[in-house]
């Protein structure tokens, strides 16, 4: 039911598709009340494209009227919604009044019912700060109900995480609705901490949630639908978020950016320019009736969300996320301790963090250098260029000067070191860097130099063949099919490889992507975004490309590329 397109960090564009309807990853989904529609779903449809909403059963249960409707007509036909409806099971009501009047086998119930694609069970929304014995006692409960819900649960059920602040309960929490299995795992009960600027805190019960968790289940952050803190917390793995702030910030007549929140009266000008900023004025829209003012308001705070979501997107796109939440982190004091506290798990982060991006790496000050994709290649340099002549890189420290242009050493700074090696040299170490020590003088044995149109690198060529191409945008090599053959004798077995089931080894040939569930084993020392060889049962050959997944996801997976294959075998 999920799958990954792209990442950056633990960020990731996927996709969840349940039964025939799908949404692309990280995705907003506006809460609505079915009591009392403010925008309507069918028009959120229409003006944001908008593929999941979230709802609350319980509310729906509660009234004689919404139930009678839902349960004939379907929740569906009831919100006049044809995309992915989650609901809620009024945990949120438990944590406001400490009570509901519903069991959590009943609430189940109902929402098989009425039709719904993810449900929700009555979990313990554990305040923050409680003390410790109380937290786990209510933890028990929610395990308990848990497993009943697993029982009675028709399709899609959420996993809701609690512990309070307990970073161990939180993970003994992961660990249990893992092991019970649910589609999708929500970290409930952070709206406190949210609404307190705890970012730092909410980032530590993420991290410590998704060491625990399976990569391929989609994780929902509740409660966390404002702008400002998206871009950090899809960057620490966080795949859906919710939002009722778009509704409860324009009833008290606050307006939504991406840097915070401002009050409308105090305003002199809209800086956006969504459709309602276009056409109006602060003055004007607080001139309005309060209904009016109140839809527009949402409208715009809906607006600026996705609008973010999509900046995101196109960062994990780019592989360009760390520089994005960089930037944002700074609208915020709160935002950037808690993204200088990251540092503490970058070897958990490393783990699924590209080696190698589409883009530049751009420093923007101290913390940048935290960034695990920085130490990864520095430690990669050190094992296998250790030996050769070194220069002094303001971030990386002593590296060689032949990879200065290759990512991620090639980082934007404001003075850059001096390269100054032989043609040669440069394009062995590279090679060695990128696959080996030793190897480049083997890969290239016998080959000649080709240039492009302004004197760079272009190709190592072997008479008039190919062996490899020196991409310009990483500086870093693609192989060709005789470099292929090459590094594959030069290699043993299971260096660089991708060993996937003979059974589809004639479709990689004829230039099909690896997808997960084919992949029978792969080389452990590799990151994501290097360059692969794709072999059959037997290392036989099959074709070159690049890891998608790391090798620490890839077991996870049973939907989805592995591998984007570059060209087979010939």
């Amino acid at each position: 039911m999920f799958e990954v397109k792209a990442k950056d960090g633990l960020g990731r564009i996927g996709t969840l598709k349940i039964g025939k309807r799908s949404v692309e990853t990280p995705a907003l989904m506006p809460v609505i009340n079915p009591g009392k529609l403010t925008i309507k779903p069918s028009e959120m449809k229409k003006e944001f494209d908008t593929r999941i909403i979230i709802t609350n059963s319980y509310i729906i249960n509660s009234s004689e009227k919404l139930k009678g409707e839902a349960l004939r007509r379907g929740v569906h036909s009831l919100l006049d919604f044809d995309g992915i409806i989650v609901t809620d099971s009024g945990s949120f009501q438990l944590m406001q009044y400490q009570d509901v009047e519903i069991p959590n086998s009943e609430i189940v119930r109902f929402q098989n019912d009425i039709g719904v694609d993810v449900a929700t069970f009555l979990d313990i929304p554990t305040l923050p700060d409680v003390p410790y014995g109380k937290a786990k006692a209510e933890l028990m409960t929610t395990l308990e109900r848990a497993e009943e819900a697993r029982g009675l649960r028709e399709g899609y059920l959420n996993g809701t995480i609690q512990g309070s602040t307990h970073l161990r309960l939180r993970r003994m929490s992961a660990r249990r609705m893992s092991d019970i299995g649910f589609e999708v795992h929500p970290i409930g009960a952070v709206v406190p901490l949210l609404m307190q600027y705890r970012f730092r805190d909410v980032a530590e019960i993420v991290l410590s949630v998704k060491k625990e968790l399976s990569p391929a289940k989609p994780v929902h952050l509740f409660g966390a639908g404002h702008p400002m803190m998206l871009s950090l917390y899809v960057l620490l793995g966080c795949d859906l978020f919710d939002s009722a702030a778009y509704v409860l910030y324009a009833r008290d007549n606050r307006y939504m950016t991406v840097n915070g929140t401002k009050k409308l009266e105090e305003l002199a000008y809209l800086p956006c320019n969504c459709p309602v900023c276009r056409n109006y004025t602060p003055q004007e829209l607080m001139a309005l009736k309060e209904e009016e003012r109140v839809r527009l308001l949402s409208m715009h705070n809906l607006h600026v969300t996705y609008e973010e979501i999509k900046n995101i997107k196109e960062a994990l796109h780019e592989g360009a996320l760390w520089d994005f939440v960089e930037m944002r982190v700074r609208a915020h004091p709160k935002l950037y301790f808690a993204y200088k506290a990251l540092r503490r798990h970058g070897d958990f982060i490393g783990l699924s963090d590209p080696l190698v991006k589409r883009t530049t790496e751009f420093y923007t000050g101290p913390e940048t250098r935290q960034r695990p994709v920085f130490h990864s290649a520095a430690k990669r340099a050190e094992e296998r260029l250790g030996d050769v002549p070194k220069v002094r890189h303001p971030i990386f420290g002593k590296i060689a000067p032949e990879l200065l242009h290759s990512y991620p050493f090639n980082v934007e700074l404001d003075k850059e070191p001096k390269v100054n090696a032989s043609e040669w040299d440069l394009v062995v170490r590279i090679a060695d860097y990128q696959f080996g020590k030793g190897v480049g003088r083997r890969l290239f044995e016998g080959t000649s130099i080709s240039y492009s149109k302004n004197d760079r690198i272009r190709t190592l060529l072997l008479g008039d063949k190919v062996v490899a191409t020196l991409r310009a945008r990483d500086g870093l090599f693609i192989l060709a099919d005789e470099g292929q053959r090459r590094l594959h004798s030069i290699l043993p077995y299971p260096k660089y490889r991708v060993k996937v089931d003979n059974e589809v080894a004639e479709y990689v040939v004829s230039h099909g992507d690896v997808f997960a569930k084919f992949v029978k084993d792969v080389d452990k020392d590799l990151y994501s975004g290097e360059e692969v060889l794709v072999v059959d049962e037997n290392d036989n050959l099959l074709g070159s490309g690049w890891l998608l997944l790391s090798p620490h996801e890839i077991p996870y997976f049973k939907r989805g590329i592995a591998v984007k294959t570059r060209r087979g075998a010939k």
